[in-house]
């Protein structure tokens, strides 16, 4: 029961966690402080004559550039959801029709069922929907990732708790 009790704490952080990270992303000017303009350089003669089309090597601008890195991250993120879903998963296949220790998840008769399967649904989706808006955000993909990482982590190790587990129809 306490372990459920923490997974539930530890759960609630995270989610809180992701919400203040992504509240956190710009930091106010001070009082009097001037804020700076972007700089705007005027183009060169090599930018007028590649848009000309008199240059035979194609321009490269920063929208274009791949980083090897960001590659790396996204791969990861990806990766880092999918073992998040299968770890929720698991967990949840392993719970089916055994005693619920938190009553959030139990149905009517105490065990795991439909109901505890929809609201582990329901807070998968609160955890992957925010990152999925906020994709474009390469600067928090590492925290989408560890937290992902780590959430799967808690429920791969209850689901193994769960395999220890009879079924309710066989306890008497």
């Amino acid at each position: 029961m306490k372990s459920r009790v923490w997974l539930g704490k530890i759960a609630l952080v995270w989610l809180l966690l992701g919400c203040v990270g992504l509240l956190a992303g710009q930091v106010p000017a001070a009082p009097g402080q001037v804020a700076a303009a972007p700089r705007l350089a005027a183009p060169s003669h090599d930018d007028v004559a590649a848009a000309n089309g008199s240059s035979a090597v194609p321009q490269t601008t920063i929208a274009n550039v791949e980083d090897p890195h960001d590659r790396l991250m996204e791969r990861l993120w990806i990766a880092s959801i999918a073992a998040d879903l299968a770890a929720t998963s698991l967990d949840a296949a392993t719970s089916w029709g055994k005693r619920e220790g938190n009553s959030l998840l139990a149905s009517s008769d105490g065990t795991f069922g439909g109901k505890g399967v929809a609201i582990k649904a329901g807070f998968a989706a609160a955890v992957l929907i925010p990152q999925i808006c906020f994709r474009k955000h390469k600067d928090m993909r590492g925290i989408f990732v560890m937290g992902n990482f780590g959430q799967a982590g808690i429920f791969a190790g209850t689901a193994v708790h769960n395999l220890q587990i009879r079924s309710a129809a066989t306890v008497h």
